[in-house]
């Protein structure tokens, strides 16, 4: 099938914490499983807000938002093979499994998603993001500003949701806190100057 991709630019690792822009297909919609805290089952429907499988409006939450007909979300996730899950036809619906108590060694992904970016006057979306990881101390372990989560044209219907080019991936050593840790990511539509600050958490055990 062919689908829009991203080029590859550099990884940033920083010791146990890696902020890494990926070649992944964009193109796709993502099941509501995904979003909703695999409870419900939203989409995003052709409004500013997110939706049940029925159609009703679900309430946002700090990682799953809208504004301005822009929306986001985070997943933290334990699947090691959750591109392969994404990476399949879009009749397909990948189920991921939420990182919620996550042992040491164990890496956790830290997916971004996007739908409805606006277009400039060449037709091309460019969404730009800023990614940190939070220790339960309070520390930032690691921080990467104005990554390039998409740029390009926009292929099939703009309301489907995309994986964005960058996300985080952490794994826990022996000398790091147990406890809440926290991955804020500040998703910016700069075409139509629109920011979703986006924060999900996973507990280091």
């Amino acid at each position: 099938m062919n689908r829009p991709m991203l080029e590859s630019t550099r990884q940033m690792v920083t010791n146990h914490l890696s902020v890494s822009p990926l070649v992944l297909p964009m193109q796709r919609v993502l099941i509501a499983t995904l979003i909703y805290l695999l409870t419900a089952a939203p989409s995003f429907a052709q409004s500013s807000f997110w939706r049940d499988s029925s159609g009703k409006p679900v309430p946002e939450t700090e990682s799953m938002k809208s504004k301005n007909d822009f929306a986001g979300s985070l997943l933290a996730t334990t699947d090691e093979n959750w591109q392969q899950k994404w990476d399949t036809p879009p009749e397909t619906k990948p189920h991921f499994i939420r990182a919620d108590i996550v042992p040491y060694g164990k890496k956790v992904y830290i997916l971004i998603f996007f739908a409805n970016p606006k277009l400039d006057e060449n037709g091309k979306a460019s969404v730009r993001c800023d990614l940190r990881m939070i220790a339960p101390t309070g520390k930032v372990s690691v921080e990467q500003k104005d990554a390039k989560c998409f740029a390009g044209p926009i292929q099939g219907n703009q309301y489907n949701l995309r994986l964005s080019a960058a996300m985080i991936a952490f794994s826990g050593d022996p000398g790091d806190p147990a406890g809440v840790w926290s991955a804020e990511v500040v998703l910016r539509d700069t075409v139509r100057n629109v920011e979703l600050p986006l924060r999900t958490t996973f507990t280091l055990k």
